[in-house]
């Protein structure tokens, strides 16, 4: 396959995730105005689960192949490329993430916390299955959490329900709203795997260690469909859509974590590795947290003050590699 091939089905990829996510996000954005939910709870269970497809994909195919070590790298690492690259140029390019009338700051904590404990629970090398218990756990608190005002069939059922609807029934619905949930959450695997490959041949073309293509390359790879949520979200004001989506992407990274070990048995991490995104991942998250908590909102100033620490996670990644 030429060089030209690789590009365009790099292209390829691109294109159909950017189809099929700008269809979702109108939908998402119509049922919660028809229906009176909130866009950030349809956002969560919703585009939180199908943006996670690409990882799953990857979690699927480490777990056939017996490498599940790959897969929890990419899942810390995806969620580090989130809240450190994404969401921060998100609030660069709209402004601001206004968190006012998103979620509570106390919920907004629980479910930090959630999305922390997998590099906590990589420190010590070892996976188990009885940490694995403990992530399960701790997503339910957190569903628990958000849901506590509102019955959980509503919030899952029915935003998934009235979404599947939209799509492909509603009269307002065009041509790219046609695609049912199944078959965009079918696209974006096969779009999500396609882009994977894509970036890891031009990593090796390029002569990047394989080691750094995987936790690098691989996490923003399947982090494709969240970036380009943040620069449609961004055109079109809906702010608060793409923010349900990434905490409940990188909730659903806990989750994939959490049954790795069930699906492979125990298995070791590189401590090295993890070390440097426990700490980063960690006290990033405390100061994503303090600026929440200050104004309800992100500010272009403290976007750009995150995106520092996705710089200091490449540069303590680099090291580790060399």
């Amino acid at each position: 396959m030429t060089l030209l091939s690789h590009t365009l089905l790099f292209l390829l990829a691109l294109g159909i995730i950017w189809m099929i996510s700008g269809s979702i996000i109108g939908a998402v954005d119509r049922v919660a105005k028809r229906y009176h939910k909130p866009k950030f709870a349809v956002a969560f269970f919703t585009l939180g689960i199908l943006t996670s497809i690409s990882e799953i994909s990857v979690a699927f195919n480490a777990t056939l192949e017996g490498v599940p070590s790959v897969s929890a790298g990419n899942l810390v690492g995806a969620s580090i490329v989130i809240f450190f690259l994404i969401i921060p140029l998100l609030a660069i390019c709209a402004r601001s993430i206004d968190l006012d009338h998103t979620i509570r700051w106390s919920t907004l904590l629980v479910a930090l916390c959630v999305i922390a404990v997998p590099s906590l629970v990589a420190l010590d090398g070892v996976v188990q299955r009885k940490e694995g218990v403990l992530l399960l756990l701790l997503y339910c608190a957190l569903i628990i959490r958000i849901s506590r005002k509102r019955p959980l069939e509503e919030m899952i059922g029915g935003p998934v329900t009235d979404v599947h609807k939209e799509l492909i029934s509603s009269k307002y619905a065009t041509l790219r709203d046609s695609l049912s949930i199944g078959g965009g959450a079918i696209l974006i695997f096969l779009a999500g795997n396609m882009l994977v490959d894509e970036s890891v041949f031009f990593t090796s073309l390029w002569g990047v260690p394989a080691s750094l293509a995987g936790l690098l390359v691989l996490s923003i790879g399947t982090n494709t469909p969240e970036l380009i949520l943040a620069i449609r979200s961004a055109l079109s004001r809906h702010t608060d859509i793409a923010f349900g989506d990434y905490l409940g992407s990188t909730a659903a990274n806990t989750v994939l974590f959490s049954l790795l070990p069930f699906a492979n048995g125990p298995f070791t991490l590189d401590i090295a590795e993890f070390t440097a995104s426990f700490f980063i991942l960690t006290i990033g998250l405390a100061v994503f947290a303090l600026f929440a908590r200050s104004k309800n909102s992100l500010s272009r100033g403290e976007g750009a003050a995150l995106l520092l620490f996705y710089i200091c996670f490449l540069i303590a990644q680099i090291g580790v590699s060399f």
